[in-house]
């Protein structure tokens, strides 16, 4: 009886994290579909050069006739498989799923909508487009995926150039509007450029800083002291715990994650261990002691 209990919950389980996987595939999809319309409606037909690979493949368009997504593509590809080890695997799947997306979908509309202005201001068009990518590279990173390109390069030379982050995003970007400015020869496309980046940045910023949000979670499992000990030894995968506060003798465990993402790293690792845990999640505002 014990057994086919356990079967039973095993099954509901699975049925769970397929059903969150589709749920997150569905968010990458709409968040690419919308990466690749606001490019083609604000930022393609004026010649605007937000940096990253996109920036590079708009520049690459005018020198070779090829399409956009096609370069953008051809760029993309060879970068994710240099960075699969940096981006873990099930983040590499869905990233060459949104970099797929994107592509396509950017040649498709171009196709259709033949770089017809639709915003006839640039600076307007500079600075609802790059909004609009804002919000999309969000949806697509609270997916557990990225758009590609720019994030993982700079994920990468992260790891060979001791600068932050943010410096390396902004000397990519600079390198890319610099070569439109060689490309396109208008220094006013470099302003309009800026002012997109910058929207972009503000906006992925914001997005990010609302889904960091501590959550407590409770776990009741009779292998709690196994969950503990995993935890404590992955440090490198469960980074986001701010801390682990008690184990109790009923079996109840408690735990602070940081954000989203952290808690289904933490949700995956506990079933591993115990298919049949309960985890209650809770919005916490504990700070780390």
């Amino acid at each position: 009886m014990h057994e086919i209990m356990k079967n039973k919950l095993t099954l509901i389980l699975k049925k769970e994290i397929v059903l969150k996987e589709l749920k997150s595939y569905t968010w990458v999809f709409g968040g690419s579909v919308l990466l690749a319309i606001a490019y083609v409606i604000f930022i393609i037909p004026h010649n605007i050069v937000p940096g990253g690979v996109l920036g590079l493949s708009i520049v690459a368009n005018k020198l070779t006739g090829l399409s956009i997504g096609l370069l953008a593509l051809l760029v993309n590809i060879p970068l994710l498989l240099w960075g699969t080890k940096v981006l873990g695997l099930k983040t590499g799947i869905k990233t060459a799923f949104s970099m797929v997306l994107v592509s396509f979908y950017i040649d498709v509309f171009s196709a259709l909508l033949k770089n017809r202005i639709y915003v006839e201001d640039a600076l307007v068009s500079s600075i609802f487009g790059g909004v609009i990518i804002g919000l999309a590279v969000s949806i697509v990173m609270n997916a557990g995926a990225t758009t590609g390109g720019n994030d993982i390069l700079v994920r990468i030379l992260a790891t060979k150039i001791k600068l932050p982050y943010n410096q390396l995003i902004l000397i990519i970007d600079g390198i890319v509007i610099f070569f439109g400015i060689l490309v396109f020869e208008d220094f006013t496309m470099a302003a309009y450029s800026i002012i997109a980046i910058i929207a972009i940045s503000k906006t992925i910023e914001y997005y990010m800083k609302k889904s960091l949000k501590n959550m407590t979670l409770l776990v009741f499992s009779s292998k709690n002291l196994l969950i503990q000990e995993s935890i404590l030894e992955n440090k490198k995968h469960t980074d986001g715990i701010l801390k682990l506060i008690h184990y109790e003798n009923n079996g109840k465990l408690i735990l602070i994650t940081r954000n989203t993402k952290k808690l289904e790293t933490v949700r995956d690792m506990i079933y591993k261990i115990d298919p049949t845990a309960t985890i209650t999640v809770l919005e916490s505002n504990n700070e780390l002691s």
